[in-house]
């Protein structure tokens, strides 16, 4: 009877630490923002084009299911032709989407300088284009200074990949992937302003004294707070990951879901399809968040002061977006890669360094899970001990 109770009481503390926090003008105010910020940046993709050139999964209908062979570059490469370049082909065309897709392949070969010149348009051919693809896979591997081990493990990843790959329109799994770096930046913004008054709002509303020396007063409170901002973490995860997906698959629905992730993520190795990416990617997207969330907790609960840990998690935030380590330092570049904005960077590969664990590889977002699930427990168990 008294553990009922006891459950009951901390089910009712739950649900006011979460009312506190939603009933903050603060969370009001920066979650409409947010919402409004990421909505935004889709929606300006659909807004100044002609209401037919929206629905791209419509307009390209008659490419869906067919490989990316020959026969398919050939008519990619005629279009291209009469238009002036893989570029130039006009949005309205059946075949804008995958002549853009094809660009970034030649074209990023160009760029790392191991060709000189541009490509000729009217010489790209099938073999062409898949081995340019391996050629910058290489290159990758040498510049972010894979081990034999390492590339023998990506080429046996490569090889489950079926070639040619199989065409579907997937704009919206691809805007779900490139969209991730931008929603989770201001997810975690949003976090660490909401968030920062968890405990050290106690101290400026003087009721901490009062509340640590009630009968629920210390561990119960603390797990009760730190449930309702693991509970409010996610709920503004889900719903800022909708804001910026939704306007995507309202025009263009969840076509390709089935395909090879190579089509959203050219210069990649994981033998995925594009939906198994992009879930993924989603669900290093949510532990990313929960790591935030419990690092914004132990920070307000030991600084005590609510600008001080907005201002050190914001900081952070932005160090995470513009601060890189040169490759040839390894650990010390992985490691950084392993940081929530680097792993989702809105990028046309993945990285290939792999982690090495008692005889197994682990790729980079399998380490990054399991890093941050370690590290929020911590946080959590930090923050739970230090609240006295």
């Amino acid at each position: 009877m008294i553990k009922q109770m006891d459950r009951k009481v901390f089910g009712e503390i739950v649900k006011y630490e979460l009312k506190k926090l939603m009933a903050n003008k603060i969370t009001i105010i920066t979650l409409i923002i947010c919402i409004g910020l990421l909505s935004g940046i889709s929606l300006t993709e659909y807004i100044f084009i002609s209401p037919e050139d929206r629905f791209i999964a419509t307009r390209e209908a008659e490419l869906e299911g067919k490989a990316i062979d020959e026969d398919m570059i050939e008519k990619v490469v005629e279009e291209a032709d009469s238009a002036g370049g893989l570029t130039a082909i006009p949005g309205d065309n059946v075949y804008s989407h995958i002549a853009s897709y094809m660009h970034r392949a030649l074209g990023a070969y160009m760029r790392l300088g191991d060709n000189s010149g541009e490509y000729v348009l009217s010489e790209v051919t099938e073999e062409q284009f898949y081995r340019t693809r391996e050629n910058i896979l290489e290159h990758l591997y040498d510049y972010f200074h894979l081990s034999d081990a390492e590339k023998g493990y990506w080429d046996s990843m490569e090889a489950k990949i079926p070639k040619p790959f199989v065409w579907k329109t997937n704009y919206s799994l691809y805007s779900m992937r490139s969209n991730s770096s931008a929603s989770i930046t201001l997810a975690m913004l949003m976090i660490g302003i909401c968030l920062s008054g968890m405990f050290a709002g106690e101290l400026n509303c003087r009721t901490e004294d009062l509340i640590l020396c009630s009968k629920n007063g210390k561990g119960m409170i603390a797990s009760a707070k730190l449930i309702a901002g693991g509970l409010f973490t996610a709920a503004v995860g889900v719903i800022l990951f909708i804001a910026v997906n939704a306007p995507h698959v309202t025009f263009n629905g969840l076509n390709g879901w089935d395909t090879a992730c190579q089509l959203i993520v050219p210069f990649s190795s994981y033998p995925y399809t594009s939906g198994k990416m992009v879930l993924v990617c989603f669900g290093v997207y949510m532990l990313a968040l929960l790591l935030t969330g419990s690092l914004v907790m132990l920070l307000s609960c030991v600084i005590k002061n609510m600008v001080g840990t907005a201002g050190v998690v914001c900081a952070a935030v932005f160090v995470d977006m513009f601060f890189s380590i040169p490759p040839q330092f390894r650990a010390l570049a992985q490691a950084r890669y392993l940081t929530p904005v680097q792993v989702l960077i809105n990028s046309s590969m993945t990285d290939p360094r792999l982690v090495h664990v008692g005889g197994v590889f682990l790729t980079a977002f399998q380490s990054a899970a399991i890093v941050y699930v370690v590290l929020t427990c911590i946080f959590c168990m930090l923050t739970f001990l230090s609240y006295k």
